[in-house]
């Protein structure tokens, strides 16, 4: 069995019937991209996976284990937003602690951890700031950070790069490459 494997998965808003029988095996430790028009259901697979959205029929399963009705909080998968939904009024400490604090993890080791993860994203020097005070591709590795933290089983990205100019959109790919490996 795959680590990630949706078995006919459908998936239904009213009439409009946007994944149809999806059958997909990923492999733990794959980097996998979908790819296809827009309203063709990338987004929706991703955010059933996460739990975000409630599956119609069929089976969702993570590292064997059926995760269909199990709760987003509990699946341990993280996720960056098109948008990187950051909390406005938060800092960007704050905002990566965010994950770690729902999870109770101990204040200090929250503070090491975030720590850690802006030195690895290259914004250390960023802590104390809001997300109205940086740039879309610092914005956009806040909510990387954000969502690495707490050392997901899987990290799904939904288009984190498009709103981000072309030059930059390539050096963040190179630096979220780097930033997976590590």
């Amino acid at each position: 069995m795959a680590y990630i494997e949706f078995k006919d998965l459908n998936k239904n808003f009213g009439d409009n019937h946007v994944l149809k029988n999806i059958n997909l095996g990923i492999e733990k430790g794959q980097l996998v991209t979908l790819l296809g028009p827009s309203g063709c259901g990338k987004s929706t697979l991703l955010r059933c996976l996460a739990g975000l959205e409630q599956v119609t029929s069929g089976q969702v399963f993570l590292d064997g284990q059926d995760i269909t009705n199990v709760s987003a909080r509990e699946r341990g998968i993280g996720m960056v937003f098109q948008q990187y939904s950051l909390f406005p009024n938060m800092s960007v400490a704050v905002n990566v602690a965010f994950g770690l604090k729902m999870k109770k993890v101990p204040k200090e080791e929250i503070t090491a951890k975030v720590k850690d993860i802006l030195e690895i994203v290259g914004l250390s020097d960023k802590i104390d700031q809001f997300p109205m005070q940086l740039s879309g591709g610092q914005q956009q590795r806040v909510a990387l950070a954000r969502a690495i933290v707490t050392e997901p089983k899987v990290l799904l990205l939904d288009e984190p790069l498009s709103a981000i100019d072309a030059l930059l959109r390539h050096n963040l790919q190179i630096e979220i490459r780097r930033i997976l490996q590590k």
